[in-house]
């Protein structure tokens, strides 16, 4: 009787863990308090004067996005500013493995620098469609029309903005100058 009560136990556990690890997307994703929009910012401070943090940014830019010319909207290296626009791709995976694309979420970007500081914002995800469809709607299950693609959309948007923050911080770091004293 032991083994039964331990086994309807340990697969509540189970179910339980997997409900809430559907659910940890929604803890994952960013919100702004003011503007309750998803927004991923920070301010990271890097030694280099505004114009070097700059210069960085835009080695960051042309390692991470293939026509970085067209997804910059503005540069302004005077004011230490960058910002532009870009797309992530969403799909999912079918029953025989293929991947489906599904739509595009457009997101917006700015980066601002100081000296020995930068800001990061990424914000304003969109699904392109006939109007624009906020994500933001997608972290409510209660929505009509909910959809369990919606938490693996979520996931796509998170990972990749991750990995552009990630590949940000890695590129922004101060290169040490090696003397070549011969």
């Amino acid at each position: 009787m032991n083994i039964i009560k331990s086994a309807i136990l340990f697969l509540g556990i189970i179910f339980y863990s997997q409900l809430n690890a559907q659910d940890s997307i929604r803890d994952r994703i960013p919100v702004d308090s003011t503007t309750k929009m998803v927004t991923y910012k920070s301010a990271v401070n890097e030694t280099g004067t505004k114009y070097e943090l700059y210069v960085r940014a835009i080695e960051w830019l042309n390692a991470n996005y293939k026509n970085a010319a067209d997804v910059t909207r503005r540069r302004d290296a005077v004011n230490g500013e960058l910002e532009g626009i870009h797309r992530i791709q969403l799909y999912f995976k079918d029953n025989d493995g293929n991947i489906v694309k599904t739509g595009l979420v457009e997101y917006t970007f700015l980066l601002q620098f100081k000296d020995n500081k930068y800001r990061y914002n990424f914000s304003n995800f969109n699904l392109k469609d006939k109007s624009r469809y906020p994500v933001e709607n997608w972290l409510d299950k209660t929505k009509q029309g909910y959809s369990p693609l919606w938490d693996e959309y979520l996931k796509i948007i998170d990972t990749e903005i991750c990995r552009l923050i990630d590949a940000l911080k890695v590129t922004m770091k101060a290169k040490k100058i090696v003397k070549d004293d011969w």
